[in-house]
């Protein structure tokens, strides 16, 4: 439900119809560029990671895109039907070469967080190996 105290940002799309507010919450991946750049029916907006509110047709669908910085990083993007209900949740990735997620609240999840963590992991045993190799070889 979006919060009536939030000033919605409005339509670019010069729609003369009905109109609603679709709240949208970004959520940081693992590594984050320092903002988000929300595209709705192709004006562009960078914002905070955050909350934001702006304002849509209510008649018709709008196409919702999120992308990480002002590039095409962590690019997500939906079409939000009249009979969805006016609120999104994105998620940006763990890894940034990866696409991110955008869906109702609560059923996104972050795309690359087994893949960091693999990473993560296998990076210190690497290093031990190549130590241990290293070892061995030396004392020859």
């Amino acid at each position: 439900m979006a919060d009536l105290s939030e000033t919605p940002i409005p339509y670019a799309g010069g729609h003369s119809g009905p109109m609603r507010v679709l709240l949208l919450h970004t959520r940081r991946g693992v590594i984050a560029k320092a903002g988000v750049t929300i595209g709705i029916d192709g004006a562009h907006y960078h914002q905070r990671w955050g909350r934001a509110a702006f304002e849509i047709p209510a008649d018709k669908p709008v196409h919702v895109a999120v992308s990480q910085g002002s590039g095409q990083i962590g690019v997500a993007s939906t079409v939000l039907s009249p009979e969805q209900p006016a609120e999104l949740e994105y998620r940006g990735p763990a890894a940034l070469y990866l696409a991110g997620s955008i869906g109702a609240p609560g059923t996104v999840k972050q795309r690359g967080c087994l893949l960091q963590l693999a990473i993560f992991a296998l990076a210190p045993l690497m290093a031990l190996a190549l130590v241990i190799v290293l070892g061995v070889l030396l004392s020859r």
